[in-house]
């Protein structure tokens, strides 16, 4: 019995260990339609080792590849060996007064308004949620996942998504981050199926997904769900967190014209907490250092491997990062404490060095803009671009 317990534990790991690493795009048959997304699966990948997975969900109109590649999450998955995984939504059609209207790539996300006695919900017919499903029943299946450790983020309309995700499919998520999309009018009333811990950011200007009250321009402004404070105390009510939050405000070193702070609510139901990043003066965008203060897709890891026990909440969640010159041609400088590694991506997210080293020659690379993503021993991860000339 022993024998055939090991022979068969060879050949679950061989086929784990099989599995093909790298950027691909899949296919799937969902509800009659064939549906694409695109796999990441980093070299870092070990397949002896069950690797989380995060679902990364673009916004209205947009397509999987330039979220994955715009969003900074490749090189996140590089660093710990996360598989990646970035969905494509179908195209959408709205109905108004007689005329229709192609709107872009929609997801079912929940958002929703009406329009005098017209109550519009995008692609309301099409299963999107149980399509994210079924490509992590894919996963899986295929590979050796994480299961305690899935998580789900998205910008716009792909934040109103990962809101859905997590009231829907919260036994299987453990946490999301909403960027600039809220919980959706159709889903506001409902209640979630499990405790999910839960990251919003919000800019107070912005335009397109209003901050108060999650106003769309339709030719007049509609609300399609809950506003950014509002999304943000659904979730602290629903996980039952402390009404008093641990503030943090963020330096304000970049000439950017906005500010960051932080709100994180802690000691919720299962371990949950609820946070919220404030950016006074910011627009319906993805920010990202050196340009602005704050890198989202670092801070967005960082709150997903809190949850994942990896950082106690009392240290200090932003550790100094010094990357110069910038630019440079010759040698690059990283100054930190406690630094585990670091490593420094293209812009084709092509890894081109891994060192402990913090004096790192770049003489050899070609003119551009460089990831340079540093690990610290204690597992959070900062990233910062870099020109080399």
């Amino acid at each position: 019995m022993k024998k055939i317990f090991t022979l068969l534990m060879a050949v679950i790991f061989c086929f784990f260990a099989n599995a093909q690493s790298g950027l691909n795009t899949r296919s799937m048959t969902w509800g009659d339609t064939e549906r694409q997304y695109l796999e990441y699966v980093p070299s870092s990948y070990n397949a002896s080792t069950p690797a989380p997975v995060l679902f990364v969900l673009h916004g209205l109109g947009d397509n999987m590849s330039n979220m994955f590649n715009a969003t900074g999450f490749r090189q996140i998955a590089d660093a710990h060996g996360w598989i990646v995984i970035t969905p494509q939504a179908l195209n959408a059609t709205i109905s108004l007064m007689g005329y229709s209207y192609e709107i872009g790539a929609a997801w079912h996300s929940g958002a929703s308004g009406s329009l005098g006695t017209m109550n519009i919900v995008v692609n309301e017919e099409v299963d999107d949620a149980g399509f994210l499903m079924a490509i992590l029943d894919d996963l899986i299946a295929n590979y050796n996942v994480d299961q305690n450790n899935v998580f789900c983020t998205g910008f716009s309309m792909g934040g109103f998504m990962s809101n859905r995700m997590a009231m829907e499919h919260g036994d299987r998520i453990k946490a999301i981050a909403s960027v600039s999309g809220t919980i959706g009018n159709e889903i506001a009333t409902s209640t979630p199926v499990g405790h999910v811990s839960a990251m919003h950011i919000h800019g107070t200007a912005d335009g397109t997904v209003t901050y108060d009250n999650a106003g769309f321009n339709v030719g007049m402004t509609v609300s399609v769900g809950l506003g950014a404070e509002a999304t943000v105390e659904y979730w602290r009510n629903y996980n039952q967190c402390s009404a008093t939050p641990i503030h943090t405000d963020y330096p304000d070193n970049a000439n950017d014209g906005k500010t960051f702070e932080k709100f994180m609510y802690e000691g919720g139901t299962d371990g949950t907490r609820t946070a919220f990043i404030k950016v006074t003066g910011g627009d319906h965008e993805w920010y990202y250092t050196p340009n602005y203060d704050i890198d989202y897709a670092t801070e967005i890891y960082n709150f997903f491997a809190l949850c994942m026990g990896i950082v106690d909440v009392n240290e200090n969640p932003f550790p100094t990062v010094n990357v110069y010159p910038n630019p440079t041609k010759d040698m690059l400088h990283v100054e930190a404490e406690n630094i585990d590694n670091i490593r420094i991506f293209n812009a084709l997210g092509q890894l081109m060095v891994s060192t402990t080293s913090t004096d790192i020659p770049v003489s050899s690379y070609s003119e551009g803009l460089y990831t340079v993503s540093v690990t610290f021993a204690d597992g959070r991860v900062l990233t910062r671009k870099v020109m080399v000339k």
